[in-house]
């Protein structure tokens, strides 16, 4: 007969802490990878995924992105660009259009560039004009909503530098 006082413990039951220990290494091990890419869209998937460079704010799911031009623009950019998970909203967008430090998102810009296209590669110096008949085209021709193209707007404006106002919601297409 054998008390269980007198019984070798068994191998599994060795230190848990050195077991958790280990996973939590190759948990950072494998989630440390240096690139970012933002989640694609069928619609989209001749978007190159852009590069991080820097984790900004490991808690928010930021992380900094190198400037580059993002399709359709031909320009590059004239902030920062950043990369943050976007959420669907009930109307059709998506939040956040940039990230805490001030900079673009671009997972927001993915989104919209093919439903906003017009108003993203308009370019760096449009004319007064030029905004309000690129959001007309984006709303008659390219899938964007009365609710979505004000985004779009938006994130063209910060992307180019734009220092004019078009109010997006006071728009009128012929």
């Amino acid at each position: 007969m054998t008390f269980l006082e007198t019984r070798s413990r068994p191998r599994w039951s060795e230190s848990w802490a050195a077991v958790a220990s280990s996973a939590v290494v190759l948990l950072v091990c494998a989630c440390s990878s240096g690139t970012a890419e933002a989640p694609r869209s069928p619609s989209i998937s001749a978007i190159p995924p852009a590069t991080a460079t820097a984790v900004a704010t490991p808690s928010s799911g930021e992380v900094s992105v190198a400037r580059q031009v993002l399709p359709p623009a031909t320009d590059p950019p004239v902030v920062d660009l950043c990369s943050k998970p976007v959420v669907n909203t009930a109307d059709g967008n998506v939040v956040p259009l940039q990230c805490s430090t001030g900079a673009l998102n671009v997972q927001a810009w993915t989104y919209y560039s093919t439903i906003s296209a017009s108003i993203l590669g308009l370019g760096l110096n449009p004319s007064p004009a030029q905004p309000q008949s690129a959001m007309c085209d984006d709303i008659q021709h390219n899938g964007a909503s009365r609710a979505q193209e004000p985004s779009g707007y938006r994130l063209a404006k910060a992307y180019y530098g734009w220092t004019f106002d078009v109010d997006p919601n006071k728009l009128t297409c012929g």
